[in-house]
């Protein structure tokens, strides 16, 4: 019998096919999206890290720190979520990444501002330190328009108290900066006036008029001192060199008398060139030439272009001149600093050692500072503001070896104080006044005496810093944190700071010291302290001014951004 044939399936109604595909397509898309709270977060988060983008680039971070941080959000932000058809939870995972990744570059992120923040505050103390220096360095030397740039410093020292932000930072950097090039460069001007008038004097002497070029010369002196941008002092410089030679065509007696002048001066930095160790050789060949030149010399025209020629050969020499004078007086200061401390040692009872006085000066001290400095030093007029420093740091050498035979009680007027304070030009202005060999402090405000302290400063081993310094910053509360590794005999730990006043970049500070008891001569040594803390208080400093708590509180409230600080 043939097979009975079966019956056929009847295919689905339309209605019931729609009805199939809508909870598959509802079934696909909520696998493949995974929890929205997750894809919501992920959103959120990109856009808290977009907007701390803008808002670094917008206190001043370089974008160029924020570029690495920009492409990984971009690479993130390209990605897609996997496809999973019928499981959620690798989406959601997905998102949950993302999340987390762009919450890592925000951490990334405040770590650049953070790290920036410090590194421009850092740099803006440098440059002020290093416009006070120029500054200090025009005061002693007394000339040019220096209530305008006391003004502008104590400009910039305002813009510190309220900076926070990388652009505030970069601002001041930016304006000490030419303030100091411009203070540099009136020295330069000065001594091109100097030579000026050392020929014009030369001159008289041959009975030669001299009225017109003294004329120029007072009119220059007028111009030199409204001068305060860097290219005031420029254009003034060429203007004394073209009056020089103009007076030179216009008295052809002048020549010899100029040429014998710039012969003496060339031969003069000729022998300072050889005590500072550097090779002369070139140079003495230059000098001999310029000399035999000279002499030979009948014509005006030959004359000038002697005295070109050696105009040309000293300003060829002046940066091996300089450069050497800043490297053999940075070995000088410590080389008298070491004599005189060892012909006045401080005998320590506590242990039967004998330890320097005046280890600042030495290159444990403040030689390290200046060395390091020269290290990033490269033109000539940087050379020149080192220069002016070191013999600053002679000076205050002196004064310290003088105020060492000086047995006035600490608390009354000292000699050199008054000296150091008529040096700088100081009278005006209030000054933290630090001995090393008498371990204290006396406050002026404007010359007056109006209170002192026992104080203990940096060990032998790291000394407080000798020099004339500004007031950097200004912390209260604050806490220290120790640049020395754990284990290292310098380590301490995170330590609390009730008043801090930073002095010299680099983490120098004249502040409390609520762990000692004891202050005042031979502290700086190894001791022992009353209150027993031998682990901090039994020896000197790591460089800062140490003052006792009331006090110190005392003078935190007594003292400004404008407040020098004088350590000698």
């Amino acid at each position: 019998m043939p097979a009975r044939p079966q019956p056929r399936a009847r295919p689905p109604a339309p209605a019931a096919l729609l009805l199939l595909s809508l909870m598959l397509l509802l079934l696909l898309m909520s696998a493949c999206g995974g929890d929205s709270q997750a894809r919501q977060q992920a959103s959120q988060s990109k856009d808290q890290l977009d907007q701390l983008l803008r808002y670094a680039l917008s206190i001043g971070v370089p974008a160029t720190l924020l570029q690495p941080i920009q492409k990984q959000e971009t690479t993130l932000s390209s990605g897609s979520p996997p496809f999973s058809p019928f499981d959620d939870r690798p989406v959601t995972a997905y998102y949950t990444r993302l999340t987390n990744q762009y919450k890592h570059l925000q951490e990334q992120t405040k770590q650049v501002i953070n790290t920036t923040t410090e590194q421009f505050q850092a740099r803006a103390q440098q440059d002020m330190q290093n416009f006070q220096d120029a500054l200090t360095a025009r005061r002693v030397d007394g000339f040019g328009n220096l209530q305008f740039f006391t003004q502008q410093y104590q400009r910039d020292q305002s813009l510190m108290a309220t900076a926070r932000y990388p652009r505030d930072y970069a601002a001041i950097s930016n304006e000490a900066q030419t303030q100091t090039q411009a203070l540099d460069l009136m020295k330069a001007t000065h001594d091109r006036l100097t030579a000026l008038q050392s020929t014009i004097k030369q001159l008289q002497k041959a009975n030669i008029d001299v009225t017109a070029m003294q004329a120029q010369y007072q009119d220059d002196v007028q111009t030199f001192n409204q001068a305060v941008k860097p290219t005031d002092f420029q254009h003034l410089q060429n203007l004394i060199n073209a009056q020089y030679e103009l007076a030179v065509v216009n008295s052809i007696q002048a020549v010899p008398y100029v040429g014998s002048a710039k012969l003496n001066t060339f031969k003069a930095q000729l022998d300072d060139l050889k005590k500072y160790g550097v090779d002369a050789s070139s140079y003495q060949q230059r000098y001999n030439a310029d000399k035999a030149a000279m002499e030979r010399a009948t014509t005006l025209e030959q004359y000038l272009a002697v005295s070109r020629q050696i105009d040309a050969d000293m300003a060829a020499m002046y940066p091996d001149l300089v450069r050497g004078e800043a490297y053999w007086l940075v070995n000088e200061i410590d080389r008298q600093a070491r004599s005189w401390g060892k012909a006045n040692f401080y005998h320590d009872k506590f242990d039967g050692n004998n330890y320097i006085l005046d280890a600042g000066y030495t290159l444990d001290g403040i030689g390290y500072w200046l060395n390091r400095e020269l290290s990033w030093t490269y033109t000539t007029e940087d050379y020149q503001a080192v220069v002016d420093e070191e013999q600053n740091e002679l000076f205050n050498l002196h004064m310290m070896e003088q105020n060492y035979n000086d047995h006035t009680p600490y608390n009354k007027v000292h000699q050199t104080d008054l000296q150091i304070l008529d040096h700088y030009h100081l009278r005006s202005s209030q000054v933290l006044m630090v001995s090393f060999t008498e371990q204290a402090m006396r406050v002026y405000d404007h010359g007056k005496l109006v209170n002192a302290f026992l104080v203990t400063t940096g060990r032998v081993e790291r000394p407080a810093l000798p020099g004339v310094w500004p007031t950097q910053n200004r912390e209260s509360p604050t806490e220290f944190k120790s640049s020395d590794p754990p284990g290292s005999p310098y380590y301490y730990p995170p330590t609390h700071i009730n008043y801090a006043i930073l002095y010299h970049w680099g983490g120098f500070f004249v502040h409390d010291a609520w762990w000692r008891v004891d202050f005042g001569p031979g502290t700086q040594f190894p001791h022992y302290d009353s209150g027993g803390d031998e682990s901090f208080a039994g020896n000197g400093s790591h460089g800062c001014v140490n003052v006792q708590e009331d006090q110190m509180a005392w003078l935190y409230g007594h003292t400004d951004w404008n407040t020098v600080i004088v350590i000698y």
